[in-house]
């Protein structure tokens, strides 16, 4: 590089010359720092190469193994079941709230009535003064006939002390007319009273029909577990609002369980359970009852999509709605080859494992038998000690 000699031409300030000189250097040399105008880039270090995984492997081992269904389910009342109105309205009155106790026939909820509470009222007051009507006129012919029967009476008494025949058959003569006398009495009824009654009761029926109706009564003792409604809210006839239950009587049911395993319960199944609450307890219970479908697509019964467990709590203390773990041993093998699941692999159906044989490798096809969660039983294909390379 060359310098201008104007550059170099002595200055009236020695620090100022060497300034410039500097400033004027910084600006030429990035420019003459290689072809092209680019900095050269520093070579890379190369990666040692990723050391290869070793693949587990497992040994063929004799002994127990237990095939499982787990299932979850929750602690529910036995006697349990969702109220509806039997006909359609908004939502007038609801007289409990949820958990709160309950007694047979108590009114918990009604719809909207209108005038139907004073239809009612005007019913029961006409049969009322009907029915008082018809009484007062039972109570005469009681009367009547009580009087009827002491004539009689007299009359039987006068024809035993007759001593004569004119006397005798003057005293016959009374008796059979207190007799005449005694069957009317009897007899005498006011019909028209009769039917005003029979009438005054179909009426009051009707009108307490349909209030009922539109009301809601506790069918048990027990409590009210959900209240799906609120004052003023529209429903449908027959669309349940309201669960009550017996508290008193529990069960474990379990909800939606895979048609699958359904197929592998039976009633009467011994099963062991695990109360989150208490994990460490074991509780022993029997399936009651599998889910059950409608009759028909018609059919007003609720289906029951539940499995029912029985048990007994013991002396653990268990709410409503309490989670458990169901566990139903289906098959239990003493003394049989086994692997980990993940020691067989599968294709396009087929199940084999990897074994390793003079430093080779080779699939071998394999026989399944039960299936447990960390257990599989091996029927046939491996014999005990084998070592099967894993995945």
């Amino acid at each position: 590089m060359i310098v201008p000699r104007s550059l170099l031409r002595p200055t009236a300030s020695r620090h100022g010359g060497v300034a410039c000189v500097l400033v004027l250097l910084a600006l030429i040399l990035p420019g003459c720092s290689s072809p092209g105008g680019q900095a050269a880039l520093p070579t890379p270090t190369p990666l040692p190469p990723q050391p290869a995984v070793e693949k587990p492997t497992y040994t063929v081992t004799k002994g127990d193994i237990v095939e499982e269904l787990q299932l979850s389910g929750r602690v529910s009342a036995v006697k349990q079941d969702d109220l509806y109105f039997a006909q359609a309205g908004n939502v007038g009155t609801i007289f409990v709230r949820a958990t709160e106790a309950i007694t047979k026939g108590r009114l918990l909820a009604e719809l909207d009535q209108g005038d139907r509470l004073t239809q009612l009222k005007q019913a029961e007051l006409a049969l009322d003064q009907v029915k008082l009507s018809l009484q007062r006129g039972q109570d005469k012919q009681k009367y009547a006939t009580e009087l009827a029967q002491l004539d009689l009476d007299e009359a039987n008494v006068r024809l035993k002390q007759a001593s004569t025949a004119a006397d005798r058959e003057l005293a016959q003569i009374g008796v059979q007319r207190a007799q005449i006398s005694l069957e009317q009495a009897k007899s005498t009824t006011d019909e028209d009273l009769t039917k005003q009654v029979a009438q005054a009761q179909l009426d009051y029926d009707r009108v307490k029909a349909q209030v009922d109706a539109g009301r809601l009564y506790a069918p048990y003792d027990g409590m009210v577990s959900e209240i799906a409604i609120q004052p003023g809210a529209a429903v449908e006839a027959y669309a349940p609002v309201l669960t009550v239950m017996d508290p008193s009587a529990r069960e474990l049911r379990v909800e939606n369980a895979l048609s699958t395993d359904l197929a592998r319960l039976s009633a009467k199944q011994e099963v062991q359970i695990h109360f989150s609450r208490y994990p460490d307890s074991v509780v022993k219970g029997v399936v009651e009852r599998l889910p059950q479908s409608a009759t028909s697509s018609q059919s007003a019964v609720k289906a029951d999509s539940a499995v029912h467990i029985s048990f007994d709590p013991g002396k653990l203390d268990l709410d409503i709605s309490d989670l458990a773990q169901v566990i139903v041993t289906l098959q239990h093998k003493e003394n049989v080859l086994w692997l980990p699941p993940q020691a067989v692999r599968t294709f396009q159906g087929r199940r084999f494992v990897v074994t390793e044989e003079g430093g080779k490798q080779r699939r071998t096809d394999v026989k399944l038998g039960i299936v447990g969660p960390d257990k599989v039983e091996i029927v046939e294909g491996l014999k005990e000690g084998q070592v099967v390379i894993g995945q």
